[in-house]
């Protein structure tokens, strides 16, 4: 009763925005409680499913565990190890990775939102993780962060996999996800949110804007997604009118807002990170928010970056250079900084040729960055880089990526998380041949 109570006191005290908004505090989080990437709202906006990493209890990394949550009364409904659920358009099934045991047991699982029941392999992992969920023609649709989509029979995909059409001028993109009717997507073109079709290249807009994974509302017709706040100081949500060619920004926060999801009744819930509060919310009347026409889109990456470009306050020592950029907020960064610690340790053990290096945005917390690089013992080099030149790494997209340099130039970036063995292939392949790639 008295934490029904405090709940109902958070919504009342939530900030509202001047053009109507309002906010719902939704859940908080624990204290050293974090969030592995983006959390998903069900259509009906009763539950929420995110992946909770909490300290290991041997004291030794984090553990990821899957966890539904019934927002009326704050009931966890579902757990288990795993990550990236997402809800399918019925509200009665949740798509997320399972790990069984361990995370080298990692598999494709359906949970079953009525019965509790969790059905296992129910596609290969090795075709992406990140899945989304539309529903095309009466069918079940799968789309993945590698691109590639199946249509489920049941609780089991329809192989061989489809893969998004390759379109003139901007490809395939990278780390998509998809409308509620299965037939468009949004995805990353050189730094650029694009939305463009699955199948085809038909209803392409580039927004112009450098944001994260971007979420269709249930009428296909708008997309949100958070971008860099102006003043480099964390993140904020807009969301696109492609019919209109129009944004809205969200306002009324003076805190972190990242990864909105859409209610059927166009509610959008977000992950926040303030002095104030820090946990998930909600915003109703977003459409109330006033619209301002897309500006024209600006470049995207251009196809050669220098060094001096990037980070003009550092001078190289090494001839290959490898730059992770991470945030607090990133998800992924304990794992992927101890990968990136031993690289280096590495590297150095082989005597090759190769520096290797962090480098945090502004916006972030500092305190917490200082707590997880202790926590984890990383050493790796950090190196500075300014707020204006953040945009030329495509690190607006996701966190992390990564950059590799050769003599001074950019070879080759990547998005999101890369393992100790995709690292070393990379290098080794810019040490021997220098090839972009």
């Amino acid at each position: 009763m008295i934490r029904h109570l405090a709940f109902v006191l958070a919504i009342l005290i939530a900030p509202s925005s001047p053009a109507g908004v309002t906010f719902e505090r939704l859940l908080p989080l624990k204290p050293n409680e974090g969030v592995f990437a983006y959390a998903r709202i069900s259509p009906s906006g009763r539950y929420l499913a995110y992946s909770s990493e909490m300290p290991a209890p041997d004291g030794h990394g984090i553990t990821q565990t899957e966890t539904v949550v019934s927002l009326p009364d704050q009931r966890v409904v579902f757990t288990a190890p795993g990550i990236d659920g997402y809800f399918s358009n019925d509200n009665d099934r949740l798509i997320f990775v399972s790990y069984g045991k361990t995370p080298s047991d990692a598999n494709v699982a359906i949970l079953h939102m009525r019965t509790g029941a969790v059905s296992h392999d129910i596609a290969p992992l090795v075709l992406g993780d990140y899945h989304s969920w539309g529903v095309r023609d009466g069918k079940d649709l799968i789309l993945t962060i590698a691109s590639r989509f199946f249509y489920l029979d049941g609780d089991r995909a329809i192989l061989p996999p489809g893969i998004v059409a390759d379109c003139p001028g901007i490809g395939i993109g990278e780390r998509p996800l998809i409308s509620k009717d299965g037939r468009r997507i949004t995805t990353f073109v050189k730094g650029n949110v694009v939305v463009r079709g699955l199948t085809d290249c038909r209803d392409t807009l580039d927004t112009g804007l450098q944001g994260a994974k971007a979420d269709f509302s249930w009428n296909g017709r708008y997309v949100a997604f958070h971008v860099q706040k102006a003043d480099h100081s964390g993140s904020e949500i807009v969301i696109v009118d492609t019919r209109d060619k129009t944004v809205r920004t969200l306002t009324g926060l003076t805190g972190s807002a990242v990864f909105p999801s859409w209610t059927r009744d166009d509610r959008l819930c977000f992950r926040y990170d303030g002095d104030d509060y820090r946990g998930f919310m909600m915003a109703r009347n977003v459409l109330s928010l006033p619209a301002r026409p897309l500006a024209a889109p600006r470049p995207r990456l251009p196809e050669s970056v220098a060094w001096r470009d990037v980070f003009p306050d550092t001078t190289p020592i090494h001839r290959t250079n490898l730059v992770m950029i991470w945030s607090d907020w990133s998800a992924h960064a304990p794992v992927v900084l101890a990968d990136l610690e031993r690289l280096e340790a590495d590297v150095r053990a082989r005597g090759l040729d190769v520096g290797i290096m962090t480098a945090v945005p502004a916006g972030g917390r500092r305190e917490v960055v200082d707590r997880i690089l202790q926590t984890h013992a990383i050493h790796v080099r950090e190196i500075a880089i300014r707020p204006d030149r953040l945009h030329l790494t495509g690190a607006l997209n996701q966190i992390p990526t990564e950059l590799l340099f050769r003599d001074g130039v950019l070879i080759g970036q990547r998005l999101g998380p890369q393992t100790f063995d995709d690292l070393s292939r990379w290098i080794a392949s810019a040490v021997t041949t220098g090839a972009r790639r």
